[in-house]
């Protein structure tokens, strides 16, 4: 090896040995400025709740307040892309749900990432059930009335989602299939937006989240099933789809906390850890019962991963059966 050879090589060893020393300093001082965490959806319903919650319990364990930032489009795309194109340090992260990671890539053409490979997954946080509601003054008293008129009214009744590709718009698209019947899809930005658009008579049905029971509570809905195996704990008087007859149509939404791709391992390792910290304190489980959510039964990364891949898995043959794309 010649002069030349050996002071590059030196030189290359010195950098190579320059960044493995810097990068446990950069993690060291994290978090020292606020932080953003992302909501893909709009500002109002369940999930900017959930994300509140989380950003505040985050905030007084990470010294840094961390700030929820809604950015509504695309069933949650625009959200994920803006994740995407941050900075890897730790000052951006991202409240994200199965609708966008797990249902929407096998609905939409061309999908514009990739939920396993182009995101660190921080974290399981939550998990909900959904519901199907209808005005109080509707027509459509039940379940039963609900299979009824859409079936015998093609065209006729419509349903409002939280986007394309949406946990909304995903289980209503399942429904006719398995009913037999055509409703209109009327997509929203968000879960807020959907329940509104119902309250004021512009869509005949929403199948959400469980947003909607404090409306049923107050009598401005009427709860028509929760889409679930069991009865939930926060609404046992509604009946679920599988008891009247539909037990394939069944669904829990989860939502997970992603960062950019390539943000360091330590750093991801502390908001994993603030994130367990945050569910397990006995006021934020008491806050999320009143929002009729559970924290995730396993915070971790890998956890997170696996239900992704399952949850794909699971819903993509039906999607193709189905026919269902994004409008």
């Amino acid at each position: 090896m010649n002069a030349g050879m050996r002071r590059r090589a030196v030189l290359k060893a010195l950098a190579a040995t320059a960044a493995v020393s810097q990068a446990p300093a950069f993690a060291a001082g994290y978090p020292d400025k606020q932080i953003r965490m992302l909501w893909p959806f709009a500002a109002g319903g369940l999930g900017a709740s959930l994300a509140r919650v989380l950003a505040d319990g985050l905030s007084q364990r990470l010294g840094q307040p961390v700030y929820v930032d809604a950015k509504p489009g695309g069933g949650g795309i625009v959200g994920f892309q803006t994740l995407k194109a941050a900075s890897p340090d730790g000052y951006t992260i991202m409240l994200g749900t199965n609708s966008t990671s797990t249902l929407l890539p096998s609905i939409m053409k061309d999908f514009p990432f990739d939920p396993l490979n182009d995101f660190e997954h921080v974290a399981m946080v939550y998990t909900s059930g959904n519901v199907i509601v209808v005005r109080a003054y509707s027509p459509i008293k039940s379940f039963a009335d609900l299979r009824t008129q859409a079936k015998e009214n093609p065209g006729k009744l419509t349903y409002g989602s939280a986007g394309n590709g949406s946990t909304y718009h995903l289980m209503p698209a399942l429904f006719d299939l398995l009913n037999g019947s055509k409703m209109v899809h009327v997509p929203y930005k968000g879960g807020g937006p959907a329940y509104m658009g119902l309250l004021g008579g512009e869509t005949s049905v929403v199948f959400g989240d469980l947003s909607a029971l404090p409306h049923v509570r107050t009598g401005k809905m009427r709860a028509l099933a929760v889409l679930s195996k069991q009865r939930v704990p926060a609404a046992p008087d509604i009946p679920t789809t599988a008891e009247l007859g539909m037990p394939e149509l069944v669904m829990e939404s989860f939502y997970g906390l992603f960062a950019p791709k390539g943000t360091p391992h330590d750093i991801l390792e502390r908001l994993n850890k603030e994130t367990a910290a945050t569910l397990a304190d006995p006021h934020v489980q008491q806050l999320l019962k009143t929002l009729s959510t559970q924290p995730a039964p396993n915070t971790s990364s890998q956890y997170f991963v696996d239900q992704i891949t399952k949850e794909t898995a699971r819903w993509r043959p039906v999607i193709e059966a189905s026919g269902i794309v994004a409008q």
